[in-house]
């Protein structure tokens, strides 16, 4: 077992630094986020090989890596509210603005695992936050609903959209099919102002928008379904498809839909099911799932990364934690499967293919209700051929999501 890493950052905040024993991951704070921080940074380097962004969701920071060297070369608080979990999630990017969008996801009030471990349970209204990629500074911020999930931009960069995982709504109003449904937040990405709220679907989660930017397609965990939302009307329009037919219980889902990831040229959306194990196709053509693409792992499959051509995808597995390759053509074969020691990667989250060709897994690490026994994550690099690890790159506690950027 990985023994607690020791990170301590130090950001600003208003109550003054303080000294604080290092036995698991802190978080330092000295000034307000909003103090002047002297002129604006304006230049932004990028080592040779590559920088990759990760969120670590119970650390309220983002870890900036530097690919060719094989380390994390700085880690930045991203947070809003200094003193409790923001809970940074997914994450996208705009290098021609040096702009990074994150939601935070503030945990519940009455638990203390974090976003995760009752994610979906929290009743604080989330915020949408922009940083600079050049200082991290923070450029704006927009209240979203509590829970907030998945984030998505299009090819463009003008629209930003967050899902949320509301399972609290879901709850809380059983018997009322519209006032259960989360919505879909649509944000104009250079005034940091609401366009549009849309009702989508029960706990929607992740998503994936088509590489000409004209559909948006989300994964509707208590509804079964994936939702696809036309994005060429005024106001974004869904419509729900089902993986078989709508659940009996919206909260007791049969299947759960959770993870997306779109092919390279935008014929395919793959969808895995945090409840069955199941990954399944679904052609963008037909608008239909592909239940000739589909396959039931033992373990819960996540977000992948697909092979240059798109022949192959490369899927994290949580349960035994464990990466597989996939073939993508009907009927899916599993190429090659990887399974972690714990102390090198545990609960593989993510999976994202980075600028050096080479596949990087964001692992979670150990998070729960007992901070006792929680060990920072990790990202592991691997070998696009053996998948074999080259680099591991120590991060913070609970990472997520992991993009990759530089300068344009």
């Amino acid at each position: 077992m990985r023994t607690p890493v020791c990170i301590t950052l130090t950001v600003s905040v208003a109550l003054g630094a303080s000294a604080i024993g290092c036995t698991d991951p802190v978080t330092v704070y000295d000034g307000p986020d909003a103090a002047a921080w002297g002129p604006a940074c304006t230049t932004r380097s990028a080592p040779d090989g590559g920088v990759g962004y990760v969120t670590n969701s119970l650390m309220n920071s983002v870890s900036v890596l530097d690919l060719g060297a094989g380390s994390t070369a700085a880690t930045h608080v991203v947070g809003v509210t200094p003193l409790v979990v923001n809970g940074p999630h997914h994450l996208v990017l705009d290098d021609a603005h040096g702009w990074m969008f994150s939601p935070m996801s503030f945990p519940s009030a009455t638990t203390s695992a974090g976003p995760h471990a009752a994610h979906g349970s929290s009743q604080t209204p989330g915020v949408l936050v922009r940083r600079s990629l050049c200082d991290f500074r923070l450029l704006g911020e927009l209240a979203v609903d509590p829970n907030p999930g998945d984030i998505a931009i299009t090819p463009d960069r003008r629209t930003v959209f967050v899902s949320h995982f509301d399972l609290r709504r879901a709850l809380l109003n059983v018997g009322d099919a519209d006032a259960q449904r989360s919505n879909l937040v649509v944000v104009d990405a250079a005034s940091m102002t609401r366009r549009a709220t849309v009702p989508l679907c029960v706990a929607a989660h992740g998503m994936a928008v088509a590489p000409d930017g004209r559909t948006l397609y989300v994964a509707c965990y208590g509804d079964d379904a994936l939702a696809v939302v036309d994005l060429t009307t005024p106001t974004p329009t869904p419509r729900l498809v089902y993986l078989s037919h709508a659940p009996a219980s919206v909260t007791d889902p049969s299947y759960g839909p959770y993870a997306v990831g779109i092919s390279p040229d935008g014929s395919t959306v793959w969808v895995g099911c945090s409840v069955t194990g199941l990954l399944v196709a679904f052609d963008t053509a037909t608008a239909a799932f592909d239940t000739a693409r589909a396959r039931t792992f033992a373990s819960k499959p996540l977000f992948p990364a697909f092979g240059p051509d798109g022949a192959t995808m490369v899927v994290p597995l949580q349960g035994p934690d464990a990466v597989a390759r996939v073939t993508t053509a009907a009927p899916l074969r599993v190429a090659q499967q990887v399974t972690f020691d714990p102390a090198v990667c545990t609960l593989p989250h993510q999976v994202a293919r980075g600028p050096d060709g080479r596949f990087y897994v964001v692992c979670e690490g150990r998070h729960g209700t007992d901070p006792g026994t929680a060990t920072a994550g990790t990202v592991v690099a691997l070998d696009p051929d053996t998948l074999r690890v080259v680099h591991t790159f120590p991060v913070g506690l609970y990472p997520d999501d992991i993009l990759f950027g530089g300068p344009p």
